[in-house]
């Protein structure tokens, strides 16, 4: 088994005023302890992440400090590559109806090259399309 973490789950697990910290939480800490197996981000999801972060909270430090979280071990680091991309041009096309984000379709390609099971996450639109936990 394996988990990607998705940007609404990196957020959430670090952030104690998000609605699902507790649930993140929980997650995050069954997922550090390989309970999930191998456990991924992406460079898109860590570019949304820390900048999603700072906007909201207008908190440089936290900002940084989860930053520093998504690249820490036992976490995999994958970059998107060409072939990645164009997968989710793609998939983007394919998922007009959907609320995917470019960045959204990138988890898609990259689950499907690198055969990660799961998507931690809390945006919905997901469901049925991929398995997800959150």
């Amino acid at each position: 088994m394996s988990l990607l973490i998705d940007t609404s789950a990196l957020v959430a697990a670090r952030n104690a005023d998000d609605r699902n910290h507790n649930k993140a939480l929980d997650i995050m800490t069954r997922a550090l302890k390989g309970e999930f197996g191998k456990l991924y981000i992406s460079d898109y999801i860590f570019d949304e992440a820390v900048t999603i972060a700072y906007i909201r909270t207008g908190n440089k430090n936290f900002s940084e400090d989860l930053g520093r979280f998504a690249r820490t071990r036992p976490i995999i680091f994958r970059f998107i590559e060409p072939i990645d991309f164009e997968r989710t041009w793609e998939l983007y096309l394919q998922y007009r109806d959907k609320n995917f984000s470019f960045t959204d379709c990138t988890n898609i390609a990259l689950m499907e090259r690198h055969e990660i099971d799961t998507l931690f996450t809390y945006d919905l639109e997901f469901n049925g399309i991929i398995s997800i936990i959150g």
